[in-house]
């Protein structure tokens, strides 16, 4: 979504996406070489608060793909590229980040894994601050852009390694579809991003981020062409938090393999989530062959915010696809029972 710094309080949110599941290596660097495929692409872009001058914009782009498969054919090491950035207000405060992601997965049961992931990371951050008005250019009728700011600083920047890691745990139903729990940590190095020196020494640093997310698609027992995916998403970090849940209601459209989890047909995708006390996400997809997707939401904003905002809040697109480097998809435990 949004990098927000809150500068007189020290405090900053990493970005992500109202379309989490949409967006996987920035939910979770397990997820890197995690799919029905050998590799995938994915973009993704969000608008948020459009009616706001210098709205937030977001742009992601990743690849990721199987690096190594066990004796059966199935992925061991996957390896994944994420890059990001986001670009906020008058100031264009910018924070552009790389990662590179490597997951590894132990295969518990015929129908079951648990993969761990590591993200290796480069952070830039930057603003520009002349072009802000400060209180000491109120000259108790108006803002005089003449008078002095009084502040030491003009812009911001700051580069910066960091390390991220992540576990996913999946469970496959008789249909191929996967029961998902993960749990992730970010920023193990604390970058620096403060502009001023504390009082206490040293500048502001990101704090840990700590992501909960889960989800499970299934097939309604009494006809075969619906079914559902519910799906939610929660995240700490110092004192800002975050609870997402939702719903969508799923209609497949031509023949689906139960086997291989790999669906040459048409699936369309419609429900909502929401985001505790902040936005209700009206979403959509469309998969086709499982291999092309196009997700589209929009947050319709009910926070505090909503009366500068109107109750608009950010539209978002999602765009992937994953292939194969053969036309034998082995990907999952699921494809065992096959043979």
């Amino acid at each position: 979504m949004v990098v927000v710094f809150f500068l007189n309080q020290g405090r900053s949110q990493d970005i992500h996406f109202s379309q989490f599941n949409e967006s996987p290596l920035t939910l979770n660097p397990a997820y890197a070489g995690m799919y029905s495929g050998d590799y995938r692409f994915v973009m993704n872009f969000k608008e948020q608060w459009a009616v706001i001058k210098n709205s937030y914009k977001t742009y992601a782009a990743s690849f990721d793909c199987t690096l190594l498969k066990n004796s059966k054919g199935l992925k061991s090491t996957g390896i994944g590229l994420n890059f990001f950035q986001d670009i906020a207000g008058t100031s264009k405060t910018k924070t552009t980040r790389i990662d590179l992601d490597i997951s590894q997965t132990v295969y518990l049961t015929s129908e079951s894994d648990l993969t761990l992931g590591v993200g290796f990371s480069y952070m830039d951050m930057s603003a520009n601050y002349l072009q802000l008005l400060w209180a000491t250019q109120w000259d108790g009728q108006e803002f005089d852009e003449g008078l002095p700011t009084i502040e030491s600083f003009t812009f911001l920047s700051k580069k910066a390694p960091d390390i991220s890691g992540g576990l996913l745990y999946r469970k496959f139903d008789i249909n191929g579809y996967p029961l998902e729990l993960g749990f992730s940590v970010y920023h193990f190095l604390r970058p620096e991003v403060g502009m001023v020196l504390l009082p206490q020494g040293g500048y502001d640093v990101i704090p840990l981020k700590f992501a909960f997310h889960g989800n499970k698609e299934f097939n309604f027992s009494r006809n075969g062409n619906w079914g559902g995916h519910a799906l939610g998403f929660a995240t700490l970090q110092r004192t800002a938090k975050e609870v997402n849940t939702g719903f969508l209601l799923r209609r497949d459209f031509g023949m689906v393999s139960q086997y291989t989890g790999f669906y040459r047909n048409l699936n369309i995708y419609l429900g909502a989530l929401y985001r505790w006390g902040d936005a209700i996400v009206i979403m959509s997809k469309v998969l086709y062959k499982g291999a092309y997707s196009l997700g589209l939401s929009y947050d319709i904003n009910i926070s505090p915010l909503a009366a500068a905002t109107r109750y608009r809040g950010g539209f978002e697109i999602s765009l992937s696809y994953n292939g194969l480097f053969t036309n034998d998809p082995v990907a999952t435990p699921k494809t065992l029972k096959a043979f």
